[in-house]
Parts: structure tokens; sequence; C-alpha cells
């Protein structure tokens, strides 16, 4: 555990510098904040997930992250680390489509930031020292400016 915690406090190092460069730019910045989280993400199961990671590789790639739904254990760890960066990657995307539309002018409509503040703020609840508490910035950023929008429900 006390290597997910340095890798955690490392990332969330590199988040407050990532968040203060895109505050100064202060273009697209729920979006790109989105896709600093995803990439942050990615980086940190790479790196506690290598173990993991490395076995799937060698042991052939496909197929190799399926335990039954965690009724292999010692499939489990794969499965998990699998999880892990799809999520980081899905971060990822989601910040580029919000940034797409941020670049065009537009904004997601402010239940989008609602939805995600309220899933994150659930995710705190069960893993408080997780990173969940980031996304809390970009989605706060995203019901604000979706107030501004004509016609929006800002709710």
């Amino acid at each position: 555990m006390l290597e997910a915690d340095l890798v955690r406090l490392s990332l969330g190092l590199l988040f407050l510098i990532g968040l203060g460069v895109l505050v100064r730019l202060r273009k697209r910045t729920a979006g790109r904040l989105l896709m600093l989280i995803g990439f942050l993400h990615l980086l940190g199961g790479a790196w506690v997930g290598r173990g993991p990671l490395g076995r799937i590789v060698r042991e052939g790639f496909f197929g190799e992250a399926d335990s039954a739904l965690g009724h292999l254990a010692s499939q489990m760890d794969k499965e998990l680390v699998v999880w892990f960066m799809l999520w980081g990657i899905m971060t990822f995307i989601f910040g580029q489509v919000v940034a797409w539309m941020e670049r065009q002018g537009k904004r997601p409509p402010a239940l989008i930031g609602w939805e995600l503040m309220i899933m994150n703020v659930m995710t705190i609840a069960l893993y408080p020292k997780g990173g969940f508490w980031c996304v809390l910035i970009p989605a706060f950023l995203m019901i604000k400016a979706a107030g501004k929008q004509e016609g929006d429900i800002a709710v």
C-alpha cells in the first residue's frame, strides 16, 4: 500500500502543476482537466499495475483479463488493472469531447456536470484517498459554464 500511496502523492503533485498551467491558459479548462486526469490515471495504473500488465502480455494478451467476474482469484488483479486503465482511457476521451465542445463555443449541459459531481462524491465516500476529488473541479466548471448558456437547465 505504501507504493500506491506514494504514486497517488506523485500524481497529485502532477495534477496540481497541470491545474495551475490550465487555469493560466483559460482555454477549454474542463475538457483539458478531464484529459489530464485520464492521462494521470493511466500513468498511475501502468506503474502500480505493471506486474499484472506484464503477465497479460507474457501470457498471450487475448482473454487474459477474464477472471470469470471475480471467481478466479489468480486472475483478478489482471481484470482489475484492465478496468482501472479503461477508466483512465474513458475519462481522457470524455475530456476530448468536452474540449472539442468548448473549442466550438458550446458547453455540455449542466446535467452532465451534476451527474459527474454526484458520481464522484459517492465514490469519494467509498474511497476517500483516491483521486476522485480531482474530478470535482471539471464537474464544477461544466456546471458553472452551462449556467451561462441560453436554454440550458442549470439545475
